[in-house]
């Protein structure tokens, strides 16, 4: 027992006093991540042992990729923040599965399982939350392809009536149905940035760069190259296009109904077994 109560309490000590001396050094910086991340109690010991080991630095190459992801779902202006928070929390979930687990083992007894299980959270959890990571930006890219042939379509019939690019993009961000999804959000930013003056091609660029798949990137590289000479070219484009991402909307909405029916075996397979069991109950007790 005492070999697990003493690490927890000096672990707890030394949390207290980090705080103590860390905690207004980061307050302006949880500020910004209210209601986007939890256990922000513990974000300026964690931030403060990411800057004093310097682990971003030391494995950049790893992070790169979670940074890629921040990239897509936050944008370039504030992806480095929230890849800071974001292991932030990694190391305050590592933190307090280490603190309960050895608090736990001490108040049973000192008992070796209770103190393994914590530490296979203390694994598993930071491997879930890059998972979840992982799945959010898939979820928010299936999002991007669903809504981008009807945007296109769009588009094409805007471009028919005579309306600019410009123009077209800005009716199809202020007519959405759903002004707070992913592509429409990502349009909008595009657009005000084009009443702001930016260059087009510069907007369109960020787009793609911010979105991060292949089929935003043809659609910008598609506009960028025929914009200018307008009419058929541009038009036609846009039509081959637009084919292309119908069949990849039709093959993702498949691929979920898919993945509907196989996590629909599961339950289908308890209440089968739950029927043969009151099924059969009375024919037991018979015998």
């Amino acid at each position: 027992m005492i070999y697990y109560l003493i690490p927890a309490i000096v672990l707890l000590i030394i949390l207290i006093i980090l705080y103590i001396v860390v905690g207004k050094r980061y307050e302006m910086v949880i500020e910004q991540f209210k209601g986007i991340y939890p256990l922000l109690f513990l974000a300026p010991i964690s931030l403060y042992i990411l800057d004093k080991f310097k682990i971003m630095e030391r494995f950049y190459s790893q992070i790169a990729k979670i940074q890629q992801k921040m990239i897509s779902l936050y944008g370039n202006r504030t992806a480095l923040q929230h890849t800071r928070m974001y292991f932030a929390q990694l190391i305050s979930i590592v933190l307090l599965c280490l603190i309960g687990s050895l608090l736990f083992s001490a108040l049973a007894d000192g008992d070796t399982t209770i103190f393994v299980t914590g530490l296979f959270f203390t694994i598993a959890l930071p491997y879930a939350m890059v998972k979840k990571l992982a799945s959010q930006e898939k979820e928010r890219k299936d999002k991007i392809l669903m809504e981008l042939p009807e945007v296109v379509n769009k588009l094409i019939l805007l471009i028919n009536a005579g309306e600019t690019v410009q123009q077209a993009l800005l009716r199809c961000v202020t007519t959405a149905t759903d002004p707070n999804s992913p592509l429409i959000t990502e349009l909008t930013e595009a657009v005000n940035k084009m009443v702001s003056n930016e260059p087009f091609h510069q907007v369109l660029n960020d787009l793609n760069k911010k979105c991060g798949i292949q089929e935003i990137s043809m659609f910008t590289t598609t506009i960028l190259l025929n914009y200018r000479k307008g009419g058929n070219d541009l038009i036609l484009a846009l039509r081959e296009i637009s084919r292309e991402l119908w069949e990849k909307r039709k093959n993702i909405s498949k691929t979920k109904g898919e993945e509907a029916s196989s996590k629909l075996v599961f339950p289908l397979v308890l209440i089968f077994v739950a029927v043969m069991i009151i099924v059969g109950y009375p024919a037991i007790t018979i015998m």
